[in-house]
């Protein structure tokens, strides 16, 4: 296996689907590598302190659900736990994904990489 990139954090990916009542809820969790950067920033505008956030990960592409939804993405929720502990669990949802594909030798996909915010967490209990 011929890795570009050390996946080193494991993250789980969420799908949900809206339930018999029309809640979103978690539909299907499968546990991933990753390559997890997320940044801190503060600034003041108009007396107002501002704390901005930017996240991204890198998925393993070798990971099978990785690579069947690779192009579907979006809007699914990555878990992180970097710390240990489920008080240290951050939630973010994929606003975006860049497929790294070489085009124009072979086509095949090389990485996913995906641009994330923010999210509220599902109860995963009930899944």
């Amino acid at each position: 296996m011929n890795r570009l990139l050390n996946y080193k954090d494991n993250v789980l990916l969420v799908d949900v689907e809206p339930d018999d009542y029309g809640d979103m809820a978690v539909a299907t969790t499968e546990h991933v590598k990753g390559l997890f950067v997320q940044g801190t920033s503060q600034s003041r505008n108009g007396y107002v302190d501002n704390i901005g956030t930017d996240a991204h990960i890198y998925l393993d592409i070798e990971n099978p659900f990785v690579k069947k939804n690779a192009f579907r993405l979006e809007g699914m929720y990555v878990v992180v736990n970097l710390f240990g502990g489920d008080e240290n669990q951050q939630w973010f949802k994929i606003s975006s994904v860049k497929v790294g594909q070489r085009k124009l030798l072979g086509n095949e996909v090389n990485n996913v990489h995906c641009h994330l915010t923010k999210a509220t967490p599902f109860d995963l209990e009930d899944s």
